[in-house]
């Protein structure tokens, strides 16, 4: 796909709000589930070296960048493959600062009245997310909602739940690795159209302060970029072309 960066071997969509909200349009559309990640660069760091999870991840139908810092970071980790994009459009680093692509997301299962299962780890997570989707509520239907946790035994009857009231989308907010592993192994047995996970970092910086939202971004960048350098420096050099002089 045009404008797409791969980062630890994860193909992100570097698209723009509109055009991303295009994809999510055609995929409640159509007959089957699709997946959609909006990853966070705290996501990828602590992804970048687990195989199963990576492997879960290139099951997804997309990936979109929830934070600038992916695409600021990305001259360094589109050299990585040949041909990617290395300069991201300065449009969408905007639209990624004010969240854009959610706002739209939300605002169109608003307006389109869509239902929405909502998915999560914990019963505060829940709630937080409720709290932070609350303006959009009005024309949305939520028609369930369910807590999912490591060794709680619910996986079928989740998925019995969600199949019963047959949602337009679900939700999930589960964590990491919870929430990719359960998308991979469950895609196949769910009666929905869009699956969305998200982080909840992308709703928890609105209600940090600003100089801690500002020290945790610089530590996990930073980290970030010695991980992609590491990876970079760990690929074959190109093979030089032409006769070689005597």
């Amino acid at each position: 796909m045009e404008n797409r960066i791969d980062i630890f071997d994860i193909g992100i969509d570097a698209l723009t709000a509109k055009d991303a909200l295009k994809k999510i349009v055609q995929f409640m559309e159509g007959e089957t589930l699709n997946a959609v990640e909006v990853v966070t660069l705290e996501l990828l760091v602590r992804g970048q070296n687990d195989p199963e999870w990576r492997e879960h991840m290139k099951k997804m139908d997309l990936i979109l960048p929830g934070e600038r810092d992916i695409l600021d970071a990305s001259e360094k980790a589109a050299a990585l493959l040949e041909g990617a994009t290395a300069n991201p459009d300065s449009h969408l680093m905007k639209e990624l600062d004010k969240r854009v692509f959610l706002k739209m997301f939300f605002k169109y299962l608003q307006r389109s009245q869509k239902k929405l299962f909502v998915l999560a780890g914990k019963e505060e997570d829940l709630a937080f997310l409720n709290e932070a989707i609350r303006p959009y509520m009005r024309g949305m239907v939520q028609v369930g909602r369910a807590v999912l946790s490591e060794g709680n035994g619910r996986k079928d009857r989740i998925i019995n739940e969600i199949n019963g009231v047959e949602p337009d989308c679900i939700l999930s907010i589960l964590p990491y690795p919870m929430q990719e592993r359960f998308i991979s192994d469950a895609k196949a047995l769910l009666n929905a159209r869009v699956w969305m996970g998200l982080g909840l970092p992308l709703f928890e910086e609105n209600h940090k302060k600003k100089t801690v939202r500002k020290l945790r971004r610089f530590f996990l960048k930073k980290t970030f970029l010695h991980l992609v350098d590491r990876q970079k420096e760990m690929q074959p050099a190109p093979v030089q072309s032409g006769r070689m002089r005597r």
